[in-house]
């Protein structure tokens, strides 16, 4: 797989780590100076594995096409290959797009809570729901992290000490208690987010997976009954939105195939 830059920190056994920066478009330009920075970074156990993709097509990964492109293929295949429970996808924005990335209304308009601020221009978040859903376990960490594309030494500065954390950390719950120590209100936040996705996209989701084998899936009409059925009598609170980000992470877990969707049995 042709690669901007890769590394690898540490030993095979443990927690897996994988940052990757160059998801689309020519981010890869700005992202290579995150993923660079990250080369010295300290990795207590398991391994930290680094990649900048070259540029690519740019495609949204909030458009489920993207996990059908050749770039969101290589992502994936980076994925599958590690089976990160510490995951960060590393993008960078102008800074006329702060306002469309941070919207409180983020969720009922684009399906996904706005990002949070940590400091310095350098927003964090989940992943989108598409490969969060299908390609990590709940309890993993799979996040964003979105830095200004032409990123000040303060703003480089709070992305290398947020990925210490990662590397320093084994899971999830680690992670969130370092950074509620030196960010409160921001994890506060996050939590909530957590919690939200967990009681609502992430159950339904796991339904639809179950009760689709059972159900005579013509087309996208019937795809969609079967959608709407399990949120009703779930009870989940999901918008139209997001209906449709259901829709289309069922569509890549049946594309992936169940084995290579479940990362652990």
């Amino acid at each position: 797989m042709v690669m901007d830059f890769f590394k690898r920190i540490g030993v095979n056994k443990g927690t897996s780590r994988l940052f990757v920066g160059g998801i689309h478009g020519k981010e890869s330009l700005t992202t290579i100076r995150i993923i660079e920075a990250a080369n010295d970074i300290q990795v207590t156990e398991g391994y930290l594995e680094l990649c900048n993709m070259p540029p690519s097509p740019y495609l949204s990964t909030l458009n489920p096409l993207y996990y059908l492109s050749l770039a969101g293929s290589r992502l994936i295949d980076l994925v599958m290959k590690n089976q990160p429970s510490i995951y960060l996808e590393i993008h960078c924005y102008r800074p006329d797009n702060y306002p469309k990335l941070t919207r409180e209304d983020r969720k009922e308009v684009f399906g996904v809570p706005g990002l949070v601020e940590l400091e310095n221009g350098v927003l964090i978040g989940s992943i989108s729901p598409f490969a969060r859903s299908n390609f990590f376990d709940l309890n993993d960490f799979p996040f964003t992290l979105e830095v200004p594309c032409d990123p000040s030494s303060k703003s480089l500065q709070t992305c290398i000490s947020f990925m210490e954390i990662l590397a320093g950390s084994s899971n999830r719950l680690e992670i969130m208690e370092k950074l509620k120590k030196i960010y409160p209100e921001q994890v506060e936040r996050l939590d909530n987010y957590f919690k939200d996705y967990s009681l609502n996209f992430h159950l339904a989701f796991q339904e639809i997976k179950q009760r689709a084998p059972e159900t005579d899936l013509k087309d996208f009409n019937d795809l969609n009954e079967l959608i709407v059925d399990v949120i009703e009598k779930g009870n989940f609170k999901v918008n139209p939105k997001q209906i449709k980000q259901l829709e289309g992470a069922f569509l890549i877990f049946n594309e992936y195939n169940s084995f290579k969707c479940n990362k652990r049995p």
